[in-house]
């Protein structure tokens, strides 16, 4: 097998639509891919990016490390001082 380099938003959308395994995450992708159709800059991404994970195997994907480029839970309460 040989090696995969993902860049920075291809890392990014893979975090964004992670599933517990490598098949699910690919599933996922490939449905998004009519979702964002309309968006010429985001489809190109999903469609350079599912080829390259179809090149993966499950503990390469696993090895990704993808906890760096997951987005910011929208409802994660922060810490703010107050006065």
């Amino acid at each position: 097998m040989s090696s995969v380099s993902f860049d920075e938003l291809e890392l990014m959308l893979i975090a964004a639509f992670e599933r517990p395994t490598l098949k699910d995450t690919i599933r996922e992708l490939t449905e998004v891919q009519v979702l964002v159709a309309e968006d010429e800059e985001m489809s190109a991404l999903v469609q350079q990016t599912i080829p390259k994970m179809r090149r993966l195997n499950e503990q390469q994907f696993k090895g990704l490390e993808l906890v760096w480029y997951k987005p910011d839970e929208p409802n994660k309460k922060t810490e703010v001082a107050e006065k």
